[in-house]
């Protein structure tokens, strides 16, 4: 099992991170990544998505 931001998204295994934030419409500029409890670097986006893995995503967004 895949778990992404606390949900089961299993359909991602074998897949990108990249291409999970693109199908969700994440703008990659506004997102931190945190693979398996650790910070996982924007260059590291096609990282591949494994059964097993937890991944955390926080989004910025303006405001004031």
């Amino acid at each position: 099992m895949l778990i992404i931001n606390g949900k089961d998204e299993s359909e991602f295994i074998g897949r990108n991170l990249q291409d999970f934030l693109s199908s969700k419409n994440f703008k990659i500029e506004q997102v931190v990544a945190e693979l398996n409890g650790e910070i996982l670097p924007k260059d590291k986006f096609d990282t591949i998505l494994n059964d097993g893995d937890k991944v955390e995503i926080v989004c910025f967004v303006g405001g004031g």
